[in-house]
């Protein structure tokens, strides 16, 4: 029983320190179908250290941020003008200039590049896009603390 409550207390507490560590989100302003210009203040402020284009549009409704900056984890979800080879080239080349070192790329129909910088992990997927283009979903997230 005594197992169970200090169980319980714990979850909550860890709840409550994790709600309580989080910045506001972002001033991205959501809607149905919204997307920001990739070089708008908002998105460039927000997911401050991963590269995008200029000519992309971050798709608001699919992606998630949490913290800002050079901090954020979370999910940024690209509509690109660049076809999926020029996208992956662009990743490749631009990742290292925002301080991330390349773990592991796999090119293909799907194109999958990972990377890692300080306590995140970055994984960049790219795939094309419905009207030409591509769809790009950079994924970040704390890295495994046992891993370190």
């Amino acid at each position: 029983m005594l197992n169970l409550s200090f169980k319980a207390v714990m979850l909550g507490l860890g709840i409550a320190f994790i709600s309580a560590c989080t910045m506001p989100a972002t001033t991205i302003p959501s809607g149905e179908g919204s997307t920001l210009a990739g070089n708008s203040p908002e998105v460039t402020n927000s997911y401050a250290d991963i590269p995008i284009s200029a000519n992309d549009q971050l798709s608001v409704n699919e992606s998630l941020l949490l913290n800002t900056g050079e901090q954020w984890i979370g999910r940024a979800v690209l509509k690109s003008k660049l076809d999926p080879v020029q996208a992956f080239e662009y990743y490749m080349a631009k990742m290292p200039d925002q301080g991330w070192i390349n773990i592991t790329t796999v090119q293909s129909k799907t194109s999958v590049l990972t990377y890692e910088k300080a306590a995140r992990v970055a994984t960049v997927q790219i795939d094309k896009g419905t009207l030409g283009g591509s769809r790009i979903s950079v994924t970040v997230s704390p890295r495994d603390a046992i891993a370190q």
